[in-house]
């Protein structure tokens, strides 16, 4: 037995995982979320259905129901945000499409409702249906027609005195919702709509409305609904949503602080457009925070089954048959880097949950909002909304080389990769436009000068982790600065004009790239820190020598990516890049034989997978999964 293959065959799950590095990847919610795997022998979480159309939606929403009966309600969620996060992770896992309109449903609709409503005869009953599971919620902001439509809200919610209602209404079809799930029948929905409040004429800024779209077997007056085409990238039943004087009481305006008096007096306490939209939108800190969550507990479920499935495939080359794929250097390049980049987001992300828990007993404080200029996600948190755009870009990456590596079983659906790489595609534009997000990012890096990038002590050795981190710090210092001085430059009254920024656009998507990788970069040091502060005895614990493997590895393939901009600007040298190339071949070398140590921190259980290829016999589990023979 070849070296490679000793150490390929006790990369198999080991029977004690370690509990300090699952602690340090998945936070204090991994309890929470290994409770729910009682739903997997659940009638609605073992029927089968096809990848799309009317059948899978219904076994959706049969699943969504099951599960919030598991968890007590959508209002328990709302009072755990811990719960509510690791509800997310899973369903993420186990079956995307359930994973967003859950999101819909409880970090969304019902957040809207408790923390922006108030109590009312309409809006109670409302919150109790949707807590039920009797409605199931949608939301309704994006319109159709054109780019940036979340700064632009064009359907209007105009306030009728006499009746103290308001009227929703689609000025044309321009403004038309699009991609709320409320398509089909049998099922009762409700929506979350984002209005321009318009009182006797008067612009009042944009709202949320809580909407009955419709029950069962009726759609409410004033409102159309039109059939999307299907898509396979997590599919619901998507539609077109009009309105045509649809009325809505006076409590289904969730209007926070602000009213309107028996006179017709409006009253807003923000008193500012820009920061009544921010806070109209506030509920999107649940959806950032859940979205990065779950993308990542989703690349963390991609990466254990293309490794596993690495592991056991041999491959009949003519240098040397009966070896497992993942024996060759080009498989273990590709896939250990992604679960490299795995485990960064995950640190990253434990971090970033362990904040939003923080911050969900405190009240909003709009007063140093910054004002959106694309989009208003990175205006509510901008760690949140980057967060989730690392978790996009990574889960992306993990489950398409994955994907890619596994040659033609990679394609099939029930090896839940193509599920997982459309769940990323969907969440380039959900919960906050990935690009637009960026730009923001890097416009408010810029302009708060607030906002200091700290100065590395000294790079050190630079073909370290160490010295990765000041690299990384020193360049996102640079890029920083450089935009600051070109800005400064400009005169105070074109400071504001499409002409200034437009040319800086790319170069503030870098500085954000800048600043997420930094981050990462930081998560993972400081994980390691954390790993060596807890160990004790004479024995190192297991997961130290992995995790420094793996993060040296993280550490080399970052500084690869950004090699360009040091030999620029003279921190690196020429021999320098090549150190760092070697230093990354070394690293894949430390990595691959602690690969069960590594497996075991991140994998989800067995049963949560159910994927074919990750099986250690993979013939038998695609005949086993296959149709009837014939």
């Amino acid at each position: 037995m070849t070296t490679d293959q000793a150490a390929t065959e006790s990369a198999q799950p080991s029977a004690e995982p370690d509990q300090t590095l699952r602690r340090l990847l998945h936070g204090d919610t991994r309890p929470d979320v290994d409770a729910l795997d009682g739903l997997l022998d659940t009638p609605p979480f073992k029927r089968s259905a096809p990848p799309c159309g009317p059948e899978r939606h219904a076994r959706t929403y049969d699943r969504l129901r099951a599960l919030g009966e598991w968890v007590g309600g959508a209002n328990a969620l709302q009072h755990d945000p811990a719960r509510l996060l690791a509800v997310l992770e899973w369903s993420a896992t186990v079956d995307p499409p359930l994973f967003l309109a859950g999101t819909v449903q409880y970090a969304v609709c019902v957040a809207a409702m408790t923390e922006l409503g108030r109590p009312g005869l309409y809006l109670d009953p409302l919150i109790d249906e949707v807590d039920r599971h009797e409605t199931f919620g949608s939301i309704m902001i994006t319109e159709v027609g054109r780019g940036n439509s979340h700064l632009a809200t064009r359907t209007e919610a105009r306030f009728d005195p006499a009746t103290r209602e308001f009227t929703l209404r689609t000025p044309d079809p321009t403004a038309a919702k699009f991609m709320s799930h409320v398509a089909g029948s049998g099922r009762s929905h409700m929506a979350i709509v984002y209005a321009r409040l318009l009182l006797a004429g008067q612009e009042c800024g944009v709202f949320p409305f809580a909407v009955r779209v419709r029950d069962a077997d009726r759609i409410t007056d004033g409102i159309h609904i039109t059939d999307l085409p299907e898509t396979t990238s997590v599919p619901l039943n998507y539609a077109l949503v009009t309105f045509d004087n649809t009325r809505v009481p006076y409590d289904g305006w969730l209007r926070d602080d602000a009213s309107i008096a028996p006179d017709g007096e409006f009253s807003d306490p923000l008193g500012d457009p820009d920061r009544r939209l921010v806070r109209s939108l506030s509920v999107s800190s649940n959806a950032s925070t859940g979205a990065a969550a779950a993308l990542t507990a989703a690349a963390r479920a991609a990466v254990t089954i293309g490794i596993r499935h690495s592991q056991h495939r041999l491959t009949m080359g003519r240098l040397r048959t009966d070896l497992p794929v993942l024996d060759y250097r080009t498989q273990q390049d590709a896939l250990y880097g992604v679960l490299a980049e795995v485990y960064a987001c995950s640190f990253l992300v434990a971090r970033i949950k362990a904040q939003y828990v923080r911050q969900r007993s405190a009240p909003t404080d709009l007063s140093a909002a910054h004002r959106p200029v694309w989009a208003p996600w990175a205006s509510v948190s901008r760690e949140q909304a980057l967060t989730k755009v690392a978790a996009t870009r990574i889960l992306q990456n993990a489950a398409g080389v994955c994907r890619e590596r596994a040659g033609a079983q990679g394609l099939l659906t029930v090896n839940r990769l193509l599920e997982y790489e459309g769940l990323a595609q969907v969440y380039q534009a959900a919960a906050g436009d990935n690009l637009l997000i960026r730009l923001d990012a890097g416009k408010q890096l810029v302009e708060d000068l607030t906002h200091t990038v700290p100065v590395p002590a000294a790079v050190g050795e630079p073909v370290s982790p160490g010295g990765a981190l000041a690299l990384a710090l020193l360049r996102e210092r640079g890029l920083l600065t450089e935009l600051r001085s070109r800005v400064e430059g400009v005169p105070a009254d074109e400071k504001t004009a499409f002409e200034t920024w437009n040319p800086l656009l790319p170069d503030l998507v870098t500085l954000a790239d800048a600043h997420q990788q930094r981050l990462l970069l930081q998560a993972f040091a400081e994980a390691v820190a954390e790993a060596e502060s807890t160990s004790t005895g004479t024995d190192e614990a297991p997961h130290l020598p992995a995790l420094h493997a793996l993060h040296t590895l993280y550490a080399m393939k970052s500084l690869e990516q950004t090699l360009s901009w040091h030999l620029q600007n003279g921190s690196l040298t020429s021999s320098d890049a090549l150190r760092v190339h070697r230093e990354r071949d070394r690293a894949l070398d430390a990595v691959h034989p602690h690969l069960a140590v590594l497996l075991d921190g991140c994998a989800p259980p067995e049963a949560r997978l159910r994927a074919p290829m990750a099986e250690q016999d993979v013939v038998a589990a695609l005949f086993a999964r296959g149709g009837p023979t014939t």
